[in-house]
């Protein structure tokens, strides 16, 4: 158990891009458990729009190694949401610092470091969180308070989905997530990871066997924009993960679909429905909206002023890299990169 905090975190946001906007919103909803004190950006346009967002104010770095040696004085936790093959450097990095860390999927792109990590985390006796946002939707927290309430027996099937269609199909050439290399893999390592660890949650059992079947229909990058992969977990529970970014969540289905002994869970964002076995009309189940990303830094906050677990730490992140690289291992070589 890492050393409690007490008062509001005290946080550094490294890597001042896009999904940091959604982020900033939650520090600025939870303010009086946590809050945003500096930005790190090679980019300093990046930080500077961020900073805006903050309303102005923030300490602003382009080097995260000279912010945590210099200044972490400022700070008690990092934000990390950077290129994914960053990941695990900065995270080390902060770790040795001694700064308590959130980062955004994936944890990292190999299991070696997932290994590196999981030990320097350890050493400095810091709390890791993995930001996986996803798992504070109302029905994917209320479908895993149903399955481990027995509502539907035992259970022997799930599916989880997240599609849309990206830019129109363009919307990452050129970028980061094009590049094997930078990205880590192809789609089901990024919006993929959602739908992934959604699965691994609601199973609650390790995976035993993973197969995967990628494609790349419309994005001009390197890796698959679509993914089907299946899964058979220890308890025998049976897994099904699609995702894309070539087309939108196939009609007529939801986000989370689970079927057991006595009846079906379905639903997607803040709606669940309840099929029991001898019922022909689902029952429907509606909850307020929840930001997830507020809930989330909410949820780390606490952690860390209270001394407990996160809901998913460096073991949880490391169990989804190892299903997406099992389910990546035979990922096609594209004959060429589309749009290019």
């Amino acid at each position: 158990m890492s050393k409690k905090i007490s008062g509001v975190v005290r946080t550094a946001i490294i890597g001042s891009g896009g999904i940091t906007g959604a982020h900033a919103k939650g520090f600025l909803a939870q303010s009086s458990k946590i809050q945003c004190v500096a930005l790190c950006d090679i980019n300093p346009e990046h930080s500077k729009k961020r900073n805006e967002q903050f309303g102005g104010g923030l300490k602003e770095f382009t080097d995260w190694k000279t912010m945590l040696r210099d200044h972490g004085h400022l700070f008690d936790a990092v934000d990390i949401a950077l290129p994914h093959h960053l990941h695990a450097e900065a995270i080390i990095d902060s770790a040795k610092a001694g700064k308590h860390i959130l980062c955004e999927k994936p944890m990292c792109t190999s299991l070696e470091d997932a290994d590196k990590i999981a030990a320097a985390v350890k050493d400095a006796g810091v709390t890791y969180m993995s930001a996986h946002n996803q798992l504070f939707m109302p029905v994917v927290q209320k479908a895993k308070e149903l399955i481990e309430q027995g509502a539907i027996g035992q259970v022997y099937w799930i599916r989880s989905q997240d599609c849309f269609l990206a830019g129109g199909g363009n919307g990452f050439k050129g970028s980061w997530r094009a590049k094997l290399a930078t990205q880590g893999g192809g789609e089901l390592i990024d919006t993929g990871y959602h739908p992934s660890y959604r699965l691994i949650h609601l199973a609650g059992s390790p995976v035993k066997e993973v197969n995967g079947v990628m494609a790349r229909f419309t994005q001009p990058i390197e890796g698959e924009d679509t993914a089907s992969v299946q899964v058979r977990f220890e308890n025998g529970i049976i897994g099904e993960i699609y995702t894309s970014w070539a087309m939108a969540l196939p009609y007529g289905t939801h986000h989370i679909h689970v079927v057991g002994k006595e009846g079906q869970l379905f639903g997607s964002n803040n709606t669940l429905y309840v099929l029991k076995k001898d019922e022909k009309q689902p029952t429907e189940h509606k909850f307020p909206e929840v930001d997830t990303f507020e809930a989330e830094l909410a949820h780390f906050a606490d952690c860390l002023t209270s001394g407990t677990r996160p809901i998913h730490s460096v073991e949880e992140g490391r169990a989804v890299l190892e299903l997406i690289l099992k389910a990546s291992q035979h990922r096609p070589i594209f004959d060429k990169v589309q749009g290019q």
